[in-house]
């Protein structure tokens, strides 16, 4: 049962007749075992972010001074891993903690199975805590409507925004239905997918365009066409809600920041134009090789000065939350749903690419009154977070949970541990996980599988790369035919935790 806060007190003590209250709400408080003493866990979910691109994890450029200072008094994940390369499958593992495979959100604006998707951290923890999710991402929104019923507070996507033209989120009732109605089919403003209606949504994006140029400086921030909004609001927006909740409270916070479009702030805009250094230049892949390496380099300045935007705004969270004493009554969480690339010819994410830069995110876990920093560097998943916040909360972890609670919270370090991240989106839902891409990690060494691509006679229709990660961070010499044992021994691991996954599951 949710627990009772002031407001709800004040109605209930209304409605009841004064020699009914005493005994209707002892009863009530005796069958919710939610104790406000109870640390909040607080989730910030920093959309694209990249550890490959953080001065946290030793990248040239000073991009991430606000989170190294939350860091001093963090725990600090080094080799910490999306399950996917993309929203939807990154964000599903977090909360579900389930690998794509299990959970089958794979597809872009996919949804976890039908008959999965209570498997949530949201559920798991309904006794416990005031449960509040919000996204700007539309993506990540369609989970948090899908586990609403879980959720006592699903914010709009237009919540703290300057402008937002969704029109599903002027209200939250049947909010998926209509999502996938309007937003999605008739009116589609995303260039990768044609509207429903031509008619309608030819209108529309003339629409949504006449307002987006009236509304847009080069103070906000914004996505697509339908949403503007300044990213230092949108942060001190959240520490304000946060701090007006009644404890215990377990908050999903997911910001667009540093998703493209990379839109900095104007004092952020003249960053690292001039400090002449260069990455390292890597070749093209035959399967993605759209941009020149200048044109990814130029966009790589762009990202960079725009996660110092977003450093920018966190530290404006932090300084509020500090002030209002949460720090001392809460487990803070950064980290971010996927990555993003700026090598061998790929830009951005979602993507058929497993390498580093897509999946390899960042992870910072702030204890209650924590002072000290605490540095980990065994591989990490996204799925260990699920059983990571329910060994916080002293809540049973559930066996079809497929992730291990973080070292520093219950977990050990294990270099005979594997872990997989992974992109199928060109895959069936429900039936055969083809085309895949793989990405499995022992100890140092990570081996990439890619099967289903380009036909029965193409090399990527079942090709290895094998990487030592401790002496090529860069992954940049292929080990596949040098190693042979390692590679032989941790083929047939993956291989066979692929055959155990790839199974149809029923339509419902």
């Amino acid at each position: 049962m949710n627990s009772i806060n002031r407001r709800d007190f004040l109605k209930l003590i209304a409605a009841i007749p004064t020699g009914m209250a005493l005994s209707k709400l002892t009863s009530l408080m005796d069958e919710s075992i939610i104790n406000s003493s109870t640390p909040n866990i607080i989730v910030i979910v920093m959309d694209a972010l990249t550890a490959r691109n953080m001065s946290l994890y030793g990248y040239e450029r000073e991009t991430t001074p606000n989170i190294a200072r939350f860091a001093a008094r963090s725990n600090v994940y080094h080799s910490h891993h999306s399950a996917g390369t993309f929203t939807t499958t990154g964000v599903a593992s977090l909360l579900t903690g389930t690998y794509p495979w299990t959970h089958r959100a794979i597809n872009l604006k996919g949804l976890v199975a039908r008959d999965r998707y209570r498997r949530n951290i949201f559920n798991l923890l309904e006794s416990h805590y005031n449960r509040v999710g919000f996204t700007q991402n539309y993506f990540a929104n369609y989970l948090l409507s899908q586990f609403s019923e879980s959720i006592n507070q699903h914010l709009p996507i237009k919540s703290f925004s300057q402008l937002e033209l969704y029109t599903a989120d002027s209200g939250q009732k049947d909010h998926l239905a209509k999502f996938r109605t309007f937003d999605d089919f008739l009116f589609d403003l995303d260039e990768r997918f044609a509207p429903g209606s031509l008619v309608l949504g030819l209108l529309n994006k003339y629409r949504a365009e006449n307002i987006f140029q009236r509304h847009l400086s080069n103070n906000l921030q914004y996505y697509r066409k339908d949403l503007i909004f300044d990213v230092g609001r949108l942060f001190t927006g959240i520490a304000s809600n946060t701090t007006s909740l009644e404890a215990p409270s377990f908050c999903y916070y997911h910001v667009l920041p540093p998703h493209a479009p990379y839109t900095p702030k104007k004092k952020h805009q003249s960053l690292f134009i001039n400090d002449n250094w260069k990455p390292i230049e890597k070749p093209k892949h035959p399967l993605r090789s759209n941009f020149s390496v200048d044109e990814l380099n130029a966009e790589r300045l762009r990202y960079d000065q725009y996660i110092v935007t977003t450093d920018w705004a966190f530290g404006k969270f932090l300084d509020n939350i500090d002030a209002a004493g949460l720090l001392d009554k809460s487990y803070v969480i950064l980290t971010s749903d996927h990555g993003e690339s700026f090598e061998r010819g790929y830009l951005a994410h979602a993507g058929p690419f497993v390498y580093e830069p897509c999946i390899h995110v960042p992870l910072l876990i702030s204890s209650p009154g924590q002072t000290v920093r605490r540095d980990y560097y065994s591989v990490t998943n996204s799925v260990d977070m699920l059983s990571t916040f329910l060994n916080i909360s002293g809540v049973d972890v559930p066996q079809w949970n497929e992730g291990r609670p973080l070292p520093g919270f219950g977990g050990d370090a294990d270099s005979t541990r594997l872990t997989f991240s992974m992109d199928a989106k060109g895959s069936s839902a429900f039936g055969d996980l083809s085309p895949i891409t793989i990405a499995m990690y022992q100890g140092d060494y990570k081996i990439i599988y890619y099967k289903g691509y380009g036909g029965a006679t193409s090399p990527y229709n079942s090709l290895f790369e094998l990487y030592n990660l401790k002496d090529d961070p860069e992954e940049l010499q292929d080990l596949i035919a040098d190693e042979k044992s390692v590679a032989q021994q941790m083929k047939e691991l993956l291989l066979d935790a692929y055959q155990t996954a790839n199974q149809p599951i029923q339509k419902t």
